[in-house]
């Protein structure tokens, strides 16, 4: 009897106690559901969507390394040239862009920083582009109109020496109008401060002011910019007719200074004329042959020729030929015309 008590006891003590500890049990919170990153197709490949946000966002970029030689290419080699050293870049570049659908169209941005280390000098960081986009106006930092809408001078590394198809970046206000019929209408107002070839620079209210006008078929282009810039009160023409044909694809373009005796910052070849001319011979599917050839009135002549192979896809090799006339005038009595480089590059 003694024992049957004694149980009894203990099984109610036991059930007091689990029934205090079951009181004040601490229950773990669901975890909250994760939101996982969402591709966003709207604005191309490459965009996904910012957590928590209607915005796409797209990182991308690329590294390389340039490894050049010969007198036309930049390196230690004064006073005389002689082509006794080399130079040696390495490039980091960070491309972000953002997109977000709006009542006026796509509100975008777009932002390209550079970090070089050339040489083994100390490592500069140069910002390419840093612009907003929405409905046809670009507001911010980019090449000028003049430069971007009518494309670089061929495929090739070195596309100009002496016979500059610049200016480029510039503080600016632009619309674009793109038709479905492949004309394109586009305007800029450009800041030309601390940027005009004087000791002073332009500081006045006056931008410079810059129009194109192109027009785009399946295998034909044709485009043509004027500017005008206040301090010099002279302009600047070019004109650019591309061509496809098969795999291969020609371009020329050709520029005029309204004041040959004087350059402008859109005008920095020698004389009134400049013109630069070249293609592109797609060899395989992982190889193209490109060249461009560049003249001026003040009897400048420079070109390039290399080939571009991709080892596998991002990641490309690209060895060149240069050519830079009259370098023992340039560079001093020693220099030679030519010169060349190797370019590795991964794009991502």
């Amino acid at each position: 009897m003694e024992l049957k008590r004694l149980l009894l006891g203990t099984g109610a003590a036991l059930a007091a106690v689990s029934g205090a500890q079951a009181a004040d049990a601490i229950i773990a919170a669901e975890p909250e559901p994760m939101e996982y990153v969402r591709v966003c197709d709207a604005f191309g490949d490459g965009y996904f969507y910012i957590p928590g946000t209607e915005t796409c966002l797209k990182l991308g970029g690329y590294l390389r390394l340039d490894v050049e030689g010969g007198d036309v290419n930049p390196q230690n080699t004064y006073p005389g040239g002689g082509g006794d050293s080399w130079f040696t870049r390495t490039r980091f570049t960070l491309r972000i862009s953002t997109a977000a659908d709006t009542e006026y169209g796509a509100l975008k941005t777009y932002s390209e920083a550079e970090i070089n280390r050339d040489d083994n000098t100390s490592p500069s960081i140069n910002m390419e582009n840093m612009y907003i986009e929405l409905a046809g106006f670009r507001l911010g930092f980019s090449d000028t109109l003049y430069t971007e809408f009518m494309g670089d001078a061929g495929n090739t590394i070195n596309d100009w020496y002496d016979v500059d198809y610049g200016d480029f970046g510039r503080n600016q206000i632009r619309y674009t109008y793109k038709s479905g019929a492949g004309w394109s209408v586009a305007a800029s107002v450009e800041d030309d401060s601390d940027d005009e070839p004087t000791t002073d620079g332009d500081d006045n209210y006056m931008p410079d002011m810059v129009g194109a006008v192109g027009y785009k078929a399946d295998a034909f282009e044709a485009r043509f910019v004027g500017a005008y810039v206040d301090q010099t009160e002279s302009g600047a023409l070019k004109l650019r007719l591309d061509g496809t044909f098969g795999p291969i694809s020609v371009f020329a373009m050709g520029g005029w200074n309204t004041d040959g005796d004087e350059r402008n910052v859109y005008t920095n070849w020698d004389g009134d004329w400049a013109l630069w001319v070249g293609g592109t011979y797609e060899l395989t599917e992982k190889a193209a042959i490109n060249i461009s050839a560049n003249f001026d009135e003040g009897g400048d002549a420079e070109g390039a020729l290399n080939i571009a192979y991709t080892v596998v896809p991002g990641f490309t090799v690209t060895p060149e030929l240069n050519y830079r006339n009259d370098m023992d005038e340039k560079d001093g009595p020693e220099a030679k015309n030519w010169g060349g480089v190797v370019r590795f590059q991964r794009n991502f």
